[in-house]
Formats: structure tokens, C-alpha cells, sequence
């Protein structure tokens, strides 16, 4: 990944593979190799008919109804208290009841072990039963590496964010920046000369 990295920002470019999936006119593929995969989903970050508002990502509109949800929810909540006493347990205190409740829905949930196969214009996720799972390039919205977890989180228009981790997943990420940026890191994100020696793998 280091040394790719340096590659690339020397105005190299990674180098194709013999491809191990049928591509389209034109696309050519970097890698395939296995990682993890999670997704995320929450009232918060990812709303009904496939758009993101939170964070910022989402138009105006979509964002004014998130919160507006998000608000008749609260309302609700605080209608249903008749005091002070009811708000918080016995034996609770104020900091304790005020906290936001956390779900199994509102965190990431794995989703095993998938082929991960990275081209020019797309992601691609196969599972163990074979089920194709598609993500073009042209949707993605947002890049977050972590190349010391060996991970990065991909939020892609339309569906749920996702994560990738594995050792090869910092490799990758450096790749696909390649591709759409023409740098090692997507923009605003710390050059690779910045990174500590022990993000190298």
C-alpha cells in the first residue's frame, strides 16, 4: 500500500489484472480478494427511498424531513411523561436518563466474510451463496479510509453505507482514489507521506 501509494502520487497508475469477472467495454480490474463486510443502518444516516441526509448528505428538502421525523418522535416521547420523576428511573441520574438509547439497529452489523472484486467502474461483493451484490462508482458519495484498521467505510447513493476490512482493504483504497482522483486518498484526507509508519502493509 506505501509504496503504492507513492506510486501514484508520482502520477503512476495502478496496473490491470487478468480479469476474473465479466466486465463491460472498456473496464478494466485491479483486484479480487475476501474482506469482511459491514453495513449501517439508521433513522439518522439512512432514510426511506434511498438517500443519505444525514451528515449533510442529502438535499434540503430530504434533510428538513429527517430532522422534522426526528422531532415529532421527541414530542411524542415527551408527551407521553408527566414529571420530572417520570423522565428518569429510580437510582438514575440526570446525565444516565439523558443519554440516547442504543439499538442493534444503530451500529454496524456484519454481514460475513464476501469476494470483493474492485474495476475501474465498479465494486463488486459475492457471497457465499453466490448472490452478486453491484456498486458503481458513478454513485459513490464519500470515501473514509482507515488504513490503520484495515478498513474503509464506502457510503454509495441509494443504499446503505458500507465497510470493508481486511489487509488488503488500505491496498484497495488506494486504488480506487487512484481511479477517481487521481491521487492515493480521496480529498481533504492526510497525504500518504503523513501517514505513520505503522500503516504500511
Amino acid at each position: 500500500m506505501w509504496l503504492l501509494a507513492r506510486f501514484v502520487q508520482r502520477g503512476g497508475h495502478p496496473a490491470a489484472v487478468a480479469p476474473t469477472v465479466e466486465l463491460r467495454a472498456g473496464e478494466k480490474q485491479y483486484g479480487a480478494f475476501p474482506a469482511d463486510v459491514l453495513s449501517y443502518s439508521s433513522d439518522g444516516v439512512y432514510v426511506g427511498g434511498g438517500l443519505f441526509w444525514g451528515g449533510g448528505i442529502g438535499t434540503a428538502d430530504e434533510i428538513d424531513e429527517g430532522r422534522s421525523r426526528a422531532g415529532n418522535k421527541a414530542k411524542e416521547t415527551a408527551g407521553k411523561k408527566t414529571g420530572k420523576e417520570a423522565e428518569k428511573p429510580r437510582g438514575t441520574s440526570d446525565d444516565e436518563s439523558s443519554a440516547a438509547p442504543t439499538t442493534d439497529e444503530d451500529q454496524w452489523q456484519p454481514r460475513d466474510r464476501q469476494g470483493v472484486t474492485v474495476t475501474s467502474e465498479r465494486l463488486l461483493l459475492v457471497d457465499a451463496r453466490g448472490g452478486v451484490e453491484e456498486h458503481d462508482f458513478r454513485d459513490l458519495i464519500l470515501v473514509q479510509p482507515n488504513p490503520l484498521d484495515w478498513s474503509v467505510n464506502l457510503y454509495f447513493q441509494g443504499t446503505q453505507p458500507i465497510m470493508l476490512r481486511s489487509p488488503w482493504i488500505p491496498w484497495m483504497t488506494v486504488v480506487l482514489c487512484a481511479e477517481l482522483y487521481g491521487s492515493p486518498w480521496p480529498p481533504g484526507q492526510i497525504p500518504g507521506s503523513d501517514l505513520p509508519a505503522t500503516a504500511v502493509c
